[in-house]
């Protein structure tokens, strides 16, 4: 088998819900000279779907190292550093891809999570009231590979649990109950 099958066959287990077996095959392709960006890319989605945030982080970093451009690569970085508790690090990822794209709602609603994190409520209430329009899909497709961010998210998790807080003005109750199952464990 050449590269570009060993990549369709890993890419093709990896949507057939088999990260793990998708992983050792995205690893033959890259042995057999794959494309990097194409290889790490999706091999970092497959390592996020295990809960390898390190492993992911560090390929969406090749693909960042070759194509400083990609952002999907920033997307999912930034995804992976939150998950990892590097949340000023995470800020900046998502931030370069919502440069880039500015229709990624997630991108909005985890980069609120990291400045929630870091204390910047307004920064993350901003960030919750532009994602409060986005789409149940689009959270449920996410948690359908990624599932919930294993994160403590201490300040985030009290600003939802304040009756009266200042994230009522900004998010729906419906938007907020997302908000709580993306974070629940």
């Amino acid at each position: 088998m050449n590269h570009q099958q060993q990549l369709r066959e890993a890419k093709i287990l990896f949507a057939s819900g088999q990260p793990d077996k998708s992983v050792e095959s995205f690893n033959r392709a890259e042995e057999q000279g794959s494309d990097i960006v194409d290889t790490c890319l999706s091999r970092g989605a497959a390592l996020m779907a295990l809960r390898r945030f390190e492993d992911a982080e560090r390929d969406f970093s090749r693909v960042l190292e070759a194509d400083g451009d990609n952002e999907r690569a920033y997307y999912f970085r930034g995804v992976a550093r939150t998950a990892l508790g590097q949340y000023q690090a995470a800020i900046l990822d998502l931030t370069q891809s919502l440069s880039r794209n500015s229709d990624r709602v997630i991108a909005r609603l985890i980069r609120g999570l990291a400045y929630s994190e870091l204390g910047q409520s307004n920064d993350a209430e901003q960030d919750f009231d532009f994602a409060a329009a986005f789409s149940e899909s689009e959270m449920e497709s996410f948690k359908n590979v990624f599932g919930v961010i294993e994160s403590p998210f201490k300040n985030t998790k009290a600003m939802l649990a304040e009756e009266n807080g200042s994230w009522k003005n900004v998010l729906s109750d419906r938007s907020a109950q997302m908000l709580r199952n993306l974070l629940d464990n």
